[in-house]
């Protein structure tokens, strides 16, 4: 992650540059300027514009596009593009005073939630942090430019947000979630485990494998999901759980969005992932239930919201770095309350994973700049994405969850574990 200080340029004392070597040959568009003042206009892109006294005599400013062969610094995040940085340079004299830099903006189509004026950012890069540093700036809706006083001649750039990239970022993301999968488990001494009366039955689903057998530890039953999305698995109390293998893992602080179970406890099952069950000596028998339900559904979501909501804020110049406590406050809160949990069969199963979905990401969205401090034009900027991924995440996952329905919905299932009632045993007499 890159991490940048928010440079308000209005509040920094002027800075002397150094005079650049006389007779440097510079490409780009150039203009004298002096202690008048000064103009540079590039056709389609920046204007500088130099009030009288900000330099400390002749000298020609040069305004020069980024090229391949002369590369403007690497973007600080994947999802903000630098094709149209610039590069300023003075020779001849020196800056003692603000100039005005004003850029042209091109933005992607916004949420109908998103404000225009905080779709843009104004960006220099630092070389002796070689990071890319915020301005305070004015965006003008109606000329679609972005300007600023500004001390430092460096390079440039007007960041925009790149949806593409990040709806792309996000869909490979959730695509390679649904595509983890794992093996049917294997259990030693299946034999051995079932002779003294037990009994293990169960209806045969295509996600969701199992076996039970002998350990050191004692007697087990092993659940895969196979693949897709998680599943909710519910079993006797008395029983002891250890996680298996692990495919996609959920952060453990969202086992609270799981609904009581009376004389039952109950853990999610994430696709590709397995979980051992180590029945109890008292009770030795039980049935152990797997279903497809909203909770489920719902820790998707949250799981995949924190992910994205990372991966979008991760790098931009003065965003600290992310914090997972914003998933605390949507768990204590009731903002995940109004969400129906309901998944009564394969039809609804898609309804109610989008559904899941569009309620994660809108919990997130108030959550995460409250305890990532987003605050200032910069969060400002960093809240557009937020909405974006919140407004749009049913048309971003479009397709994502339909290219296999048995990976979003199975049948409930039921095993049974039986134990045979111990034999009477006869008094003897002496």
């Amino acid at each position: 992650m890159v991490f940048a200080i928010v440079l308000i340029a209005g509040c920094t004392e002027p800075v002397a540059r150094r005079t650049l070597a006389a007779g440097e040959s510079r490409p780009g568009v150039s203009a004298m300027v002096g202690a008048a003042g000064g103009r540079v206009a590039v056709p389609g892109g920046p204007t500088v514009e130099v009030p009288a006294g900000s330099v400390s005599g002749d000298g020609r400013l040069f305004v020069r596009k980024a090229v391949p062969d002369h590369a403007a610094p690497a973007p600080p995040s994947p999802f903000l593009g630098v094709p149209d940085a610039y590069e300023f340079a003075l020779e001849g004299a020196k800056l003692t005073g603000p100039v005005r830099l004003t850029f042209p903006v091109l933005l992607q189509p916004l949420p109908r939630q998103a404000d225009a004026d905080d779709a843009a950012v104004l960006g220099h890069y630092d070389t002796a942090v070689q990071a890319w540093r915020i301005v305070s700036a004015h965006y003008d809706p109606d000329h679609h430019a972005i300007s600023a006083e500004v001390y430092e001649l460096s390079w440039w750039n007007a960041f925009t947000w790149d949806f593409a990239a990040l709806r792309n970022a996000v869909a490979t993301t959730y695509r390679a979630a649904l595509a983890v999968s794992a093996s049917a488990p294997e259990c030693e001494q299946e034999a051995e485990a079932r002779a003294p009366g037990i009994q293990v039955s169960a209806a045969h689903r295509d996600r969701l494998r199992w076996c039970y057998g002998l350990t050191p530890d004692g007697p087990v039953l092993k659940i895969v999901n196979v693949r897709g999305y998680p599943v909710t698995v519910s079993f006797p109390r008395g029983w002891r759980a250890r996680p298996g293998e692990t495919g996609v893992r959920l952060p453990g602080e969202l086992s609270a969005v799981l609904e009581p179970s009376k004389g039952a406890q109950s853990t999610f099952l994430g696709g590709g992932s397995s979980i051992e069950l180590y029945p109890g000596v008292l009770s030795p028998g039980g049935v152990v239930s797997a279903r497809s339900d909203g909770a489920a559904f719902l820790a998707m979501a949250l799981a995949l919201g924190l992910d994205s909501f990372a991966l979008t804020t991760n790098g931009v110049p003065g965003v600290p770095r992310p914090s997972p406590k914003s998933l605390e406050d949507v768990l204590q809160g009731d903002c995940l309350q109004r969400y129906s949990r309901g998944v009564e069969n394969a039809d609804t199963a898609q309804t109610r994973a989008m559904e899941a979905h569009a309620v994660a990401f809108g919990c997130l969205e108030k959550a995460w700049p409250r305890h990532n401090r987003l605050d200032g034009r910069t969060g400002d900027f960093t809240a557009v994405a937020l909405t974006w991924l919140s407004s749009g995440i049913g048309v971003l996952l479009d397709g994502v969850t339909g290219v296999a329905d048995d990976a979003v919905y199975t049948q409930p299932g039921t095993i049974r574990v039986r134990a045979a009632a111990p034999a009477p045993q006869l008094l003897g007499t002496n």
